[in-house]
């Protein structure tokens, strides 16, 4: 068959596991220009891109998507090695491309050559080298990742980009070879093409359908988000083949607006001449407009005989049939079925949902309303999360649905003029009158609307061609999801519609002929009266056959509906439309219904009958109309409790105020203003809610909201308030306390607002402060009220309005939002609701709404918002007044602000924040406040505490009250936090004192400004603090010390990669902090004075000795020399005698520890980890009785820890492991203050460490781990479990424990226990009843002799061969066990010589297991009908001749073990008689149905056990 004639066969496989076009691998660090604009125009070229955002996480190589990939970029920068993450993705690259044939196409950024990335050299070798030896030790790997940058560099061709100035030209060549390598493939259609396979082939038998050799010309047409594109690649990839050449060119329209003329179009498409008059496929995507169509060389004369051009587009206009094109194909939503399975894909990563998630899926499905975009996104969002998430996400999607497909469906919305885009978000907004309307019906009621231009009808069909709404039988349809953005825009954009500045309160529905004259006007004027704002259709409005658009909007925005219900009312069309449209926003709960039965009856309403019925019937004579939908509402509103007045009612003007009364309550009028745009409020509230509902109503509740200035307080407090204030009987919000209480008489001022607000009254008058207290006191019991103080800042203001809550009635609630937690504990509240910062999501959505009116960042803004978003770092006033300030501004007045922004904060935010910094009432708080904005963000608490302390302050104090300002924060690790804003703002009160004279100010931090005072000697004393943190990519700059000579009073000093030059004794002698990260080997010989220092931090320094001579340095408490890679020895400590804190992780070269650190009496930390080269400590260490922590981890030439380690009475903390130690000291145990350890594979609590130890002592040469639990305090070990181990290692284990009152045996096949232990040592925890029997060869003698305590008797059986049993009876006696004793004996005393038979399983009341030797291991049965009710077991023995054992020795030990519970029973032989009645009962309940159990005997000293047999003994149930 040639090709001219076959038919297109269908190959299309919809499982395909290709997930994208292009991934972008790269190195920087956080999104960028380049890659940013390179993939733009990859996408604006049709190019499907995956790209990561930095090298934060290998989730991308673990999920397959790279080798999902065509084409691989990698873009290489001069610090590209820094990340193995990188490293690892280039890997994966690598081997992608020789397994696979994956593209790879390398791009060198900067001064990064292609040869320096092949060969390893310069800087990018020295990054590699250096995160190699720092994150692997596994040489393979080292030589792979080599290898894989070798290979990748070398690749041709490669891109190189030096300057900026050519970054266009190198990312066009970029995409254009990119698209050549794409041509050559498949195209990528979809992750998961559900559906595509059956349009594909409506498509092809369409094709197959044309006989004709003339061009075949199809659009593909559907609204945004339905699957064009999708379908048109899959059939390119399927049919393309076929012809001679082919073409897929994607994205038209953003083609053709990225270029600068029209006519540059065709140059675009890249099409050769052998293109044309040759029989070709060609695909033209996403095609809108005519004007696109016109200058596209679609012709069909431009073609071969045979040719198929395929346009996809939203829009259906002339130019189509203008070019030939021959058939529209309109592609259908998903059904049913289609939508599930696509849907899991995306959520499950399977073809069909979880069971468990069934009615949340229906709820997806209806919200995505078949539509593949919204299908995958609704999956995505909801990917990994539970039913509750499931179901928190859904709700949230009727709020603010997915920001892409809102974008991309916005976008079609706009894309039509402005009278049409204001008709569809007019029919959106009021869908539920316009769905399923007839065409002409919808033309009549907009053209009455007063719509101008085009008639109405053309302007229905253009929303028709934009794939806006459809008719189906000549009836309105829309999608779900553009009804609902359309609804959204709407209320939203006012740049669409000129939206009413206050929504009406209440519509009047009337029929004037009835009750126009006096009742209406005198209700609407009472109405108007109570600030109720009405809308009452006049006679003025002409009434046609349908309801207006203007009465529609009315309806739809009034809160409340009042139907006067007259005789005639249903007499009228228009009557009966407005009350459909009224039920129907009742019914969807968005409008409240107040009927006012208006000389008639309720029941005449309900049912049409009485002259009521009369009218309606009369209607449906003269009036066609939707008589079902009518005598629905009526029934409705008829059922609804409202007023009724009669014609006998002679006071009409109560009936009035009735009705008046009733909508101002359902008004709520109390409600307060949240907020324009909400966002993460709802969560927040419901979690203050869920925090009140566990108090008791029986006392009032006082609940606080505590946060810093900005962070949504008095929001959250409103939210809360509307919420909840119809529940009391009195409500109060007083706002702005702080602001108030500063005014004229502001305190008498709130005094009196919250007793007129909780009591409706301005009778009572307050004269003075203190006499409202005894008002307040005496009054506010009276009622159960809801109150709110907002912005307390003094306690003076709660103890002038809330002193007590004695003041308040049970069951009141009483909410202050604060920014001082002091005063929250000072009233003793009884709820504390910490303020949360919004997350990335939230914030994003607040800056979105304030800088582009809409719920996320336009597409060329992203980068940019997402930055400010990261600035403000959650603080909800931030997003609002610095997105407002950014709105409707360029990008360029963006990066301009966004500069500023790092070194001045925006003056709005600068001033709320200030509230907080000017409301600290000690100027020792605000030093503080500003020390750690400068300084200390990041440090361990306690170390600044010291610092501080060392400056003069009282720190712990001072610190604790920021804390509770919320100026500062303390995380779980004592690392001190502020918020970044606060930061900014602390940094900018000491800017703004001297803007332009840094070098006057008390503190600096901005690298520039150091660097201009520092390198021009403009030091003054005014300068207390200095921070110059310089790259570590550069050498270190070297300034002079000079620069310090008149900083007399400087007491903070951080220096990271900087250099001193010359003699140091210009320092200042106050100095208390010195950080000098990089510190040169110089500093040894520094002579000046460091007496009064606190803390020395010479992290990465290059020293090999601290100080060359000594001084004593009584003040220094912390000495951190960590990673000094030169170190060898440590200073002479006997100059040092109260440093707490001495801290040398990761000192390669450290071999020596000064003997003096004996001398360090105050210390309470010692960190030596990762010193590898340090082989022994003095033994000096072990006198230090102060120390709390000793961390040797990593020492790995340290191998033992003394004896001397029990000195060390203090010691909390001991962290040794990977160290060369083999042994625990005895005398560790023997530390009362140990609280943890790290040591010889031990690694835990010491209450749970401990028995691991012991046992480790008592088999040192079990190679197995054991699992040992402690059952109490093992300070002073009561109880012990452990493993099986060596009797006698364990007995002289037990000897050193003398409090040791249990003992546990975990697991094992054997155990002895030697008799030199106290038999008490084994307080056995199970046992209730044992016998011991046994007899003489000569039964007729009888001897017995008792074993005293509890048990009945015990006899031992001694035979002519010495073999001798003994039964213990484990349970209750019954007449089973005195059968089965009697059979025993009978057996042993009939046996053969040497022979040990005993009875077997023919006994159905028995079951018999034995064993060999001493132990016996069986798997309880399961017996139905039947439990288990005794256990008797018999123990063969022989002794040897001269030993004639007693009762007490032949069985030393007896083990219990149940292997399927782990639970372990060990009984001393010597005091079984003794043991409780009921604990054997708890060891027979304890085995059940297939258990695995093991019993071991222990036998005394000349005692052999030969034979264990256990009898199991079964009762019915």
């Amino acid at each position: 068959m040639s090709s001219e004639n076959k038919e297109h066969q269908s190959t299309f496989n919809p499982y395909r596991t290709m997930m994208c076009d292009v991934y972008i691998s790269s190195g920087l660090q956080q999104p960028d220009s380049f890659t940013s604009d390179l993939s733009h125009e990859l996408k604006l070229a049709g190019v499907y891109v995956l790209r990561n955002y930095g090298p934060y996480t290998n989730d991308l190589i673990l999920s397959g998507k790279i080798e999902g990939c065509r084409v691989c970029i990698i873009v290489f920068t001069i610090d590209y090695a820094k990340s193995t993450l990188c490293l690892q993705e280039l890997l994966k690259i690598m081997e992608c491309r020789n397994s696979k044939g994956q593209e790879v196409v390398p791009v060198f950024l900067g001064f990064l050559r292609p040869s320096k990335g092949c060969n390893q050299s310069d800087h990018f070798g020295t990054i590699l080298l250096d995160t190699l030896e720092r994150n692997s030790t596994d040489e393979n790997k080292v030589l792979s990742y080599s290898t894989a940058l070798q290979e990748a560099s070398a690749i041709s061709p490669r891109f190189q980009l030096s300057n900026i100035w050519n970054k266009s030209k190198v990312i066009e060549d970029i995409v254009k070879h990119v698209t050549s390598l794409l041509d050559s493939t498949e195209l990528f259609v979809a992750e998961h093409p559900v559906g595509v396979n059956s349009r594909v082939q409506d498509l092809i038998q369409l094709i197959n359908n044309h006989k004709s050799k003339d061009v075949l010309a199809i659009a593909i047409w559907g609204m945004a988000g339905i699957g064009t594109t999708t379908i048109a690649k899959a059939l390119y990839n399927q049919i393309s083949c076929n012809f001679d050449a082919r073409k897929f060119v994607p994205n038209i329209k953003k083609r053709l607006k990225a270029l600068t003329t029209v006519w540059s179009l065709q140059d675009s498409l890249g099409l050769p001449k052998s293109f044309f008059n040759s029989k070709v496929f060609l695909v033209l995507d996403d095609v809108r407009s005519e004007r696109e169509l016109e200058v596209l060389p679609v012709t069909p004369e431009r073609f071969g005989p045979g040719s198929i051009v395929i346009i996809t587009t939203r829009i259906i206009h002339d130019g189509l049939h203008k070019i030939g094109v021959n058939h529209i194909y309109k592609v259908k939503q998903m059904d049913y079925n289609e939508s599930v399975e696509l849907l899991s894909w995306s959520a499950f990563q399977k073809a069909t949902p979880q069971r468990s998630f069934s009615g949340l899926i229906n709820y997806a499905i209806e919200y995505s309303d078949g539509l593949p975009l919204a299908l995958v996104a609704v999956g995505s969002a909801l990917s990994e999360k539970g039913t509750q998430e499931w179901e928190s996400v859904l709700d949230s999607l009727e709020r603010v649905p997915l920001q892409d497909v809102w974008q991309i469906l916005k976008d079609s919305i706009d894309s039509v003029g402005f009278e049409e885009k204001k008709m569809f978000v007019e029919l959106a907004y009021l869908k539920h009158r316009f769905i399923v309307m007839d065409r002409n019906n919808i033309s009549r009621i907009l053209q009455e609307a007063g719509y101008c231009g085009a008639p109405t009808a053309i302007s229905l069909k253009m929303l028709e061609e934009h794939s806006l709404v459809w008719f189906e039988e000549d009836k309105l349809c829309m999608h779900r999801l553009l009804q609902h953005i359309g609804t959204e825009m709407y209320l939203k954009e006012s740049s669409i519609i000129e939206r009413q500045q206050r929504p009406y309160d209440v519509f009047l529905s009337f029929r004037g002929k009835d009750t126009r004259s006096k009742f209406i006007s005198h209700l609407h004027a009472s109405l108007e009266n109570a600030g109720i704002y009405v809308f009452k259709d006049d006679d003025g409005i002409p009434r046609g056959e349908n309801i207006s658009m203007s009465l529609l909007k009315a309806i739809r925005e009034s809160k409340i509906a009042i139907v006067i219900l007259s005789p005639n009312y249903a007499f009228s069309r228009w009557c009966l439309q407005e009350l459909e449209d009224i039920m129907r926003s009742y019914r969807n709960k968005t409008q409240k219904v107040v009927p006012v039965f208006y000389h008639v009856d309720p029941s005449e309403v309900r049912n049409q009958t009485g002259k009521f019925g009369e009218a309606f019937r009369g209607l449906l004579k003269r009036s066609s109309g939707n008589e079902q939908s009518w005598r629905k509402a009526l029934s409705e509103v008829g059922g609804i409790a409202g007023i009724v007045t009669t014609q006998k009612s002679r006071n009409k003007s109560e009936d009035i105020k009735n009705i008046v009364q009733h909508v101002t309550h359902m008004l709520d009028m109390k409600q307060l203003f949240v907020a324009n745009h909400p966002v993460g409020v709802e969560p927040r509230v419901e979690e203050v809610i869920e925090l009140l509902k566990s108090h008791q109503e029986e006392n009032p509740l006082i609940l606080g909201i505590w946060g810093m200035g900005g962070s949504g307080k008095t929001t959250i407090a409103k939210a809360v308030y509307n919420k909840m204030f119809r529940q009391f009987e009195g409500q109060c919000f007083l706002l702005n306390i702080r602001e108030v209480w500063d005014q004229d008489k502001g305190s008498l001022h709130l005094q009196q607002q919250l007793i007129s607000a909780i009591f409706k009254t301005t009778k009572i008058k307050i004269e003075n402060t203190e006499s409202g207290k005894s008002i307040l006191e005496e009054r506010l019991g009276q009622k159960r009220i809801l109150l709110v103080l907002d912005d307390v800042d003094k306690l003076e203001q709660l103890n002038s309005l809330a002193a007590s809550r004695k003041w308040f009635c049970p069951g009141s609630l009483i909410i202050i939002t604060t920014r001082d937690e002091h005063l929250l504990r000072c009233l003793e509240i009884n709820k504390l609701y910490s303020m949360k910062e919004l997350n990335d999501k939230e914030s994003m959505e607040l800056f979105s709404w304030h800088a582009f009116k809409e719920p996320c960042p336009k597409e060329e803004f992203a980068l940019l918002a997402n930055e400010v978003a990261s600035y403000c770092e959650g603080l909800p006033l931030a997003l609002e007044v610095i997105g407002s300030h950014l709105f409707n501004r360029e990008v360029y007045e963006w990066r301009s602000v966004l500069k500023k922004l790092k070194t001045i904060p925006h003056n709005d935010v600068h001033k709320k924040l200030r509230i907080s910094f000017d409301g600290l009432s000690d100027d020792r708080e605000r030093e503080i406040f500003l020390d750690v904005a400068f300084f200390f963000i990041g440090m361990d608490k306690n170390d600044v505490v010291d610092i501080l302390n060392g400056c003069g302050h009282s720190a712990e104090i001072e610190i604790n009250v920021l804390m509770e300002r919320c100026l500062i924060t303390v995380d779980t690790k004592r690392k001190l936090g502020m918020h970044g804003l606060l930061r900014d703002m602390g940094r900018e009160i000491i800017r703004e004192s001297l803007p332009t004279k840094p070098e006057k100010r008390s503190r600096l931090w901005n690298p520039e400004e150091v660097l201009n005072v520092l390198s021009k000697d403009m030091g003054t004393k005014a300068i207390e603090g200095l921070t110059l943190n310089l790259p570590k990519s550069v050498n270190p700059t070297k300034l002079k010390t000079e620069a310090f000579k008149e900083m007399k009073r400087l007491r903070l000093l951080q220096f990271v990669n900087v250099q001193l030059v010359g003699d140091f004794k210009y320092i200042s002698t106050d100095l208390r902090w010195l950080c000098w990260h990089g510190c040169p080997s110089e500093y040894a010989t520094a002579n000046f004075d460091q007496a009064n220092l606190v803390a020395i931090d010479f992290k990465y320094s290059k020293l090999e000795l601290v100080w060359r001579k000594g001084q004593m340095m009584k003040q220094l408490k912390i000495l951190n020399l960590s990673h000094s890679q030169h170190l060898t020895q440590t200073p002479d400590f006997s100059n040092l005698p109260n440093l707490e804190k001495l801290i040398l992780k990761y000192c390669p070269k450290l071999t020596s520890v000064s003997h003096t650190i004996g001398y360090l009496k105050q210390v309470l930390l010692i960190n030596f980890k990762g010193c590898s080269s340090l082989r022994v400590l003095p033994r000096s260490i072990y006198k230090l009785k102060s120390l709390k922590t000793l961390i040797l981890s990593g020492c790995s030439l340290i191998d033992k820890l003394e004896e001397d380690v029990e000195q060390m009475e203090s010691l909390t903390t001991l962290m040794a492991d990977k160290t060369a130690i083999t042994q625990v000291p005895h005398a560790l145990l023997r530390l009362k203050s140990i609280v943890y350890i790290s040591l010889c594979d031990f690694q835990g609590l010491s209450r749970n460490v401990f028995p691991s130890i012991i046992w480790s002592w008592t088999s040192p040469t079990n190679n197995f781990s054991p699992q040992v639990q402690s059952v109490l305090d093992l300070s002073n070990i009561l109880s012990l479990v452990v493993p099986n181990s060596n009797s006698q290692g364990l007995s002289s284990i037990i000897r050193e424990l003398p409090q040791v009152q249990k003992v546990k045996l975990e697991s094992g096949s054997q155990f002895q226990m030697t008799g030199d232990v106290a038999s008490d040592t084994f307080n056995v925890t199970n046992c209730n009843e044992m016998k011991i029997t046994s007899s003489a060869s000569n039964i007729s003698k009888g001897s017995t002799s008792s074993l005293g305590g509890s048990c009945n008797e015990g006899v031992i059986l001694e035979s002519e061969n010495s073999l001798s049993s003994i039964l213990i009876q484990m349970g209750l006696n019954c007449s089973v066990t005195e059968v089965l004793r009697e059979s025993i004996l009978e057996k042993f005393s009939a046996r053969v010589s040497g022979d040990c038979l005993l009875p077997g399983n023919k006994n159905p009341d028995w079951l018999t297991f034995s064993g060999e030797d001493s132990l016996v291991t069986f798997n309880v049965p399961q017996l139905n009908g039947r439990k288990l009710k005794t256990a008797l077991l018999c123990i063969v023995y022989s002794s040897s001749p001269n030993n004639a054992p007693s009762e007490g020795s032949i069985i030393k030990n007896l083990l219990i073990l149940n292997y399927t519970k782990t639970t372990p029973y060990i009984y001393d032989g010597d005091t079984l008689a003794s043991f409780r009645d009921e604990e054997w009962q708890k060891v027979i309940s304890n085995l059940e149905a297939g258990d695995k159990v093991q019993i071991v005997v222990a036998a005394g000293l000349g005692i052999t056990v030969k034979k264990t047999a256990v009898y199991l003994i079964y009762c019915d149930l």
